[in-house]
């Protein structure tokens, strides 16, 4: 069995966008991990979710996404996404 040693420690998901905060070693790129992530999640909604097919299309993912690093700066990061959530929420009254 293979193991990346690439661990999730949070997931935020919100109703445009997922923002997921990783572990993972130096030999990994944010580019291949996002890519697999987007991958095998694709195929597990694809097999889970048929029906939903028509609103997807041929892609479920956007083909972009944002990568960016958090050193000892975390705190402000994850207030920023709990922030973003509220007005996620207060936007929808």
């Amino acid at each position: 069995m293979h193991y990346c040693m690439i661990y999730v420690n949070k997931i935020y998901v919100n109703p445009d966008h997922v923002h997921i905060f990783l572990k993972y070693p130096p030999k990994y790129s944010l580019s291949y991990i996002a890519k697999k992530i987007k991958g095998v999640s694709s195929r597990i909604l694809r097999k889970e979710f048929p029906h939903l097919q028509e609103w997807w299309g041929d892609h479920l993912w956007a083909p972009s996404c944002f990568h960016g690093s958090v050193g000892q700066g975390w705190d402000v990061v994850e207030k920023y996404i709990r922030e973003q959530d509220k007005y996620e929420y207060n936007r929808k009254k």
